[in-house]
């Protein structure tokens, strides 16, 4: 008589289970966009550029956007870089005061000629920079790096100071 036909033993492999796994990522990301987008939240704006904030701040009447420029190494320019207010915070009916701080690029080198030695160390030490001089204290009369340079990291600058 004729043979038995084996039946075919069909197991899931591992392409089964990364599709699954997939599909339910994906599904799971639409569910966290949809929702965020219908409970009205703060996005998180860091890296946004304020031309899309001002969009944003456009289309959201309750929320007042206040723009801070601030000088950065790290950030580039016309980049937000913080936000007053935490992403995924609930917008309400009340009015917000948003502020975001959005990044001037590398800082510049402001004119010290006639100011003192002791305001060029404030800027120096917010800027990374180190401040050459025979003296510690007096007005400087010349400065190594001239007013409207870019800045870097770690750049010295040299004065020439004279006392009072």
């Amino acid at each position: 008589m004729g043979k038995k036909k084996k039946r075919k033993k069909y197991r899931l492999n591992a392409r089964f289970y990364c599709l699954v796994f997939g599909i339910c990522t994906v599904v799971a990301l639409t569910i966290n966009i949809k929702s965020t987008l219908e409970f009205n939240t703060i996005p998180n704006f860091h890296g946004w550029s304020a031309d899309e904030v001002m969009k944003y701040d456009e289309k959201h009447e309750n929320i007042s956007v206040i723009y801070e420029l601030v000088y950065s190494y790290d950030v580039l320019q016309n980049c937000v870089m913080e936000q007053s207010i935490k992403p995924r915070t609930k917008i309400g009916d009340d009015p917000l005061i948003l502020t975001v701080y959005v990044s001037k690029g590398y800082p510049m080198m402001e004119d010290f000629v006639g100011k003192r030695l002791s305001e060029l160390n404030e800027f120096a030490n917010l800027y990374d920079l180190t401040v050459e001089s025979s003296e510690e204290e007096g007005i400087i009369e010349s400065q190594s790096v001239l007013a409207g340079e870019l800045l870097t990291k770690g750049m010295v600058v040299s004065v020439t100071t004279k006392t009072d």
